[in-house]
């Protein structure tokens, strides 16, 4: 019988160590290495992909900027050139209609000596009429070019 209490006690009482070893372990939080693992290895993923946005937008920055200064460059060097061949057009143009009224004044200068007022009335006329041509070709041809540069 002693026996038996002692196996009824020795049964009880491993039971007993079993169920508080149990229930500590329940109540231990075994998860918490892990864990920490898990928000270390986050941080440093995160720190890690923050550098790479952080390089990419760098890089990203500076090839705009570069973009950007080519683009002004050539927008500067396309309204230079622009400006060039419209006052060589305009001096052109200019130097044209100076030589047709130096040759105007020299046409009229020689009818006022030979005194012909008909004939004088005839090269006003014709000089007016031509004048009036020239003027509307030009008026024409400007619009035609600022309309064709505005479309582009």
């Amino acid at each position: 019988m002693i026996r038996l209490k002692r196996k009824v006690m020795i049964v009880s009482l491993s039971l007993t160590t079993f169920l508080i070893m149990g229930t500590a372990y329940a109540y231990s939080d075994v998860s918490a290495p892990l864990q920490n693992w898990y928000k270390a290895s986050f941080q440093q993923v995160s720190k890690k992909m923050n550098a790479m946005v952080q390089q990419g937008l760098d890089e990203a920055s500076q090839s705009l900027s570069v973009s950007a200064n080519e683009s002004a460059s050539k927008a500067k060097a396309n309204l230079k050139k622009m400006v060039d061949d419209t006052s060589h057009k305009a001096i052109d143009s200019i130097e044209t209609a100076r030589q047709s009224y130096a040759g105007q004044i020299e046409s009229a200068a020689e009818l006022a000596k030979t005194g012909a007022a008909a004939d004088f009335d005839k090269y006003v006329s014709a000089s007016k009429s031509a004048n009036d041509r020239e003027v509307d070709q030009w008026a024409q041809e400007t619009i035609q070019g600022l309309t064709s540069k505005l479309g582009n």
